[in-house]
């Protein structure tokens, strides 16, 4: 029996960020980062190009309309809980609301159409602050940061000392060097020491990153908690 072929995501960690900025040719490399899930790289959509055209294409066109489906009077909350509870797949049997193994997810991408910022590497850009920025400008909100960088909503509006269920959460990462990094998601609850939050590029029970809920502690050697801001003043 043949080894397995490797995955795309194995394949990309595998090359490293040097041969990775090799594949991308043309492409201003200045601030880009790749790192792992719940984690930021930023790429001005401007200075980018070569991604294949998906608009014609059935997953394409599946995704548009599960997007189109998602409740938008039901506030930033409720368009998130409508994409962590979706079960529709691909022909591979993948989930639309989480990455994709071979090729990227047409749903994900969507997101950062309401950002400055091109996925260059497809589904495998942090795509954390491309949803929720997607879910603001989809329920008619005003406040997003139009940035796919999670540290752009550490100065948005709103910042509060107390979280209700649906106001945003922003973490900053705490490595020397990666302050400028970070994740942001959708508050569900609190304990003294973890936050249980709602967002995309979250990884999930089956190790894909997605659309889903998960604790996330206060500090750790990873990550602390930076603020929360009050939804309502987003609109």
């Amino acid at each position: 029996m043949s080894a397995p072929r490797p995955t795309r995501r194995a394949w990309l960690a595998a090359l490293g960020p040097a041969a990775l900025a090799l594949l991308t040719p043309r492409i201003a490399t200045a601030g880009v980062r790749v790192k792992g899930p719940d984690f930021d790289l930023v790429q001005n959509y401007s200075q980018t190009s070569g991604l294949a055209d998906l608009s014609q294409t059935p997953e394409q066109a599946r995704a548009h309309r599960l997007l189109q489906r998602a409740p938008a009077r039901r506030g930033p909350l409720g368009v998130m809980l409508y994409l962590e509870a979706l079960r529709v797949t691909n022909r591979d049997g993948e989930a639309f609301n989480a990455g994709w193994s071979d090729r990227a997810n047409p749903l994900i991408l969507t997101f950062f159409s309401a950002t400055d910022t091109k996925p260059i590497y497809g589904d495998e850009t942090a795509w954390c602050a491309a949803s929720l920025n997607w879910a603001l400008q989809h329920c008619g909100y005003k406040g997003g940061t139009n940035n796919a960088a999670s540290s752009s909503f550490r100065e948005a509006p709103g910042m509060t000392g107390w979280a209700r269920p649906g106001d945003i959460v922003v973490f900053r990462d705490v490595a020397a060097g990666q302050e400028d990094f970070g994740h942001v998601c959708l508050f569900l609850a609190q304990t003294r020491e973890r936050i249980l939050v709602l967002g995309g590029n979250q990884t999930n029970a089956r190790g894909h990153a997605a659309v889903c809920r998960k604790w996330l502690n206060v500090k750790d050697s990873v990550r602390e908690l930076h603020s929360f801001h009050a939804i309502e003043a987003f609109r």
